[in-house]
């Protein structure tokens, strides 16, 4: 009798649920068989998906301090990020070491009325998250905190940067971790490949230094006073908003906190773009490991750019797909030469992005992977793709657009940076368009621009004499900072 029942029951749970939610799937019946005979007989829906638009979010708060408010009432949380509009990099090589202590020590540094300590239990009791960034041209603030909590929080955010203590017992806390940080800075191979990449790609330019451990001992709290005014100033604003909060109060609110902001300090002109250096080839890096941790890299394109979706769907094919891409199928699944190999064309609004492969091959197997991907390089430069690739490529990119608006603080967050990179407000409706109207010759030209084995520039972290390569050029890892 129990056994009846509990299969009574699981019938009615079954047909409840068969009844409310229908599968995302249309079988193709043949002769009344409601079960396709191949998983190629099953038809799925077409993909419809309108991306939320941003003029629907955007608030002026002033002529330079935009809102994009995002509510989201499931929880009793909201979260804001400031995106302030500014220069940071250094103006000479003695900044570097107190820009990089002042942008963690805004928000742990103290205020002139509040200790350290008092500031980190005052966030610790109301359950908030606090802390700051200082980039080189961007510098943002992010909050978290109960809703009910905000108006406790936001006069603490504002002392802490608008009158920073800058403390200088948490200053030298903060030099002994940078000091250690540098100090192992290329422990991990993945560090150091990328530093003799940038080393190799690029010229010197203040956005490339870094503190050594003498600078950083050197940096005083003087140093950093000298410095705070300059930097949070709302010049251009833009805040992401998400969570529990009442969209008009939340206005008046951020309106008000900004009334007493500093205004006055002036503006530091901007870093030069990145420059390039000339010179391709083989650059190798020694490290004792078994691995050769590889970076082909070369120009790309600085956006808003034509070539950039015709040669981001070209990047997917050739090896941005993970395992439906063609470098994972010819490197990995046949030739089991890495586990993980990637091609990117990156996306840049500040300076020209960089584009390339990047993998990790056994030592004795990386002549053998670098030629494989070169004859996959200009296989797909020469032939371009194939029917079947190109429409799995856009549909593929189509449909990772949810991915950014996946709940409100990704779409908030979302719509401030993408104004932040002075895109138009149609920019995501626009999106979909732009990727279908790429064509196969157009991604085949695009491998032969941007993916290019001539003109890569190939940087190597492992033991050169297992490597067995030609016409090396050696790096040794003291000369990679600049």
């Amino acid at each position: 009798m129990l056994k009846f029942f509990a299969i009574f029951i699981l019938l009615v749970g079954c047909s409840g649920t068969k009844k409310d939610t229908p599968l995302p799937i249309t079988a193709s019946p043949k002769e009344g068989n409601l079960i396709p005979e191949s998983y190629k007989d099953i038809e799925f829906p077409d993909f419809q998906y309108i991306a939320p638009y941003p003029g629907d979010f955007r608030i002026a708060i002033s002529d330079s301090i935009t809102l994009y408010a995002v509510r989201d009432t499931s929880i009793p949380l909201i979260d804001l990020a400031f995106y302030f509009r500014e220069n940071a990099a250094p103006k000479n090589r003695d900044e570097v070491a107190a820009l990089q202590m002042l942008s963690a020590l805004y928000s742990r540094g103290g205020t002139e009325s509040l200790s350290p300590a008092q500031v980190d239990d005052s966030l610790e009791f109301l359950s908030a998250r606090l802390n700051a960034n200082i980039g080189f041209t961007q510098s943002k603030i992010h909050l978290n905190c109960l809703s009910r909590d905000l108006d406790k929080v936001l006069p603490l955010l504002s002392e802490l940067f608008n009158k920073p203590r800058l403390d200088s017992s948490r200053l030298e806390l903060q030099k002994s971790a940078a000091i250690q940080s540098y100090k192992h800075r290329y422990d991990q191979p993945r560090a150091q490949v990328a530093a003799l990449s940038a080393k190799v790609l690029y010229k010197d330019n203040p956005k490339l230094w870094k503190a050594d451990s003498a600078s950083i001992a050197k940096v005083k709290r003087e140093d950093l006073l000298a410095l705070k005014d300059e930097f949070f100033v709302p010049r251009r604003v833009i805040i992401a908003a998400a969570g529990d909060f009442n969209t008009d109060s939340l206005k008046n609110t951020l309106t008000k906190l900004f009334e007493n902001w500093k205004s006055d300090a002036p503006g530091r002109p901007p870093a030069p773009e990145l420059q390039f250096n000339e010179h391709a080839g083989i650059f190798v890096s020694e490290k004792d490991i078994s691995q050769a941790n590889i970076t082909m890299a070369m120009p790309f394109v600085k956006r808003p750019h034509p070539d950039y979706y015709q040669a981001a769907i070209a990047s997917y094919i050739l090896g941005g797909s993970s395992f439906s891409s063609r470098l994972t199928n010819k490197v990995r699944t046949q030739g089991g030469l890495a586990y993980s190999i990637y091609s990117f064309a990156g996306s840049d609004y500040e300076d020209t992005a960089i584009s390339g492969i990047a993998l990790q091959t056994k030592a004795e197997s990386t002549k053998d992977a670098l030629q494989i991907i070169k004859e996959e390089c200009v296989k797909l430069g020469t032939e371009g793709p194939s029917t079947e690739e190109l429409a799995f490529a856009k549909k593929a990119l189509i449909e990772s657009m949810p991915g950014m608006f996946e709940n409100a603080a990704i779409t908030a967050n979302t719509f401030a940076v993408s104004e932040l990179n002075g895109r138009s407000l149609n920019h995501y409706i626009e999106f979909p368009e732009k990727i279908k109207a790429v064509t196969a010759e157009q991604v085949r030209a695009m491998t032969a621009k941007y993916f290019n084995p001539d003109f890569f520039k190939i940087s190597i972290v492992g033991a050169n004499d297992k490597m067995q390569l030609e016409n090396v050029i050696l790096v040794p890892v003291e000369e990679l900072d600049f």
